[in-house]
């Protein structure tokens, strides 16, 4: 129950910074009934009903059970961390091979393990994303900032 509790203040931490990230969001003259901040807005407030269901379920469930190991509870974390790497590598190594790693990283985190299938749907992936968001849809996307260290 203390873990769960733990875990639960620590959720609520992350949707408070998350709200209060989403609020310096600049207002624009072009702005929408939502605005830019909207969406951020309500995944803090999604953070923030997790983290009170969770702690509710502490609370609740008083018997001694130990509850889930903490790996369980930080199996989660994973996706965000790979989400986050992506926003680190994208810069450096350009938006097709950042977004293949993320894509390969995303589908060996579930659990699949065969190296062939993986490289060929993060390629693949990577190859469409690129094609519908930097071709189609006309969305600068970062470069290859490692190429330029060689030029």
């Amino acid at each position: 129950m203390k873990l769960e509790l733990i875990l639960a203040a620590l959720i609520a931490a992350l949707a408070a910074a998350y709200w209060r990230a989403a609020d310096e969001v600049p207002r624009s003259l072009l702005r929408d009934a939502v605005g830019a901040d909207g969406l951020p807005k309500l995944l803090a407030i999604g953070l923030a009903i997790c983290a009170i269901a969770l702690a509710a379920r502490a609370l609740w469930h008083r018997d001694g059970h130990a509850g889930l190991p903490l790996r369980a509870h930080l199996r989660p974390l994973g996706i965000p961390a790979i989400g986050a790497g992506y926003v680190v590598l994208a810069p450096i190594i350009g938006y097709p091979a950042a977004v293949a790693a993320l894509i390969a990283a995303a589908i060996f985190y579930f659990g699949a393990r065969a190296p062939a299938s993986i490289a060929a749907s993060a390629i693949l992936g990577a190859a469409a994303l690129w094609l519908v968001f930097a071709k189609a849809l006309g969305v600068a996307m970062p470069a290859a900032g490692i190429l330029r260290w060689f030029a």
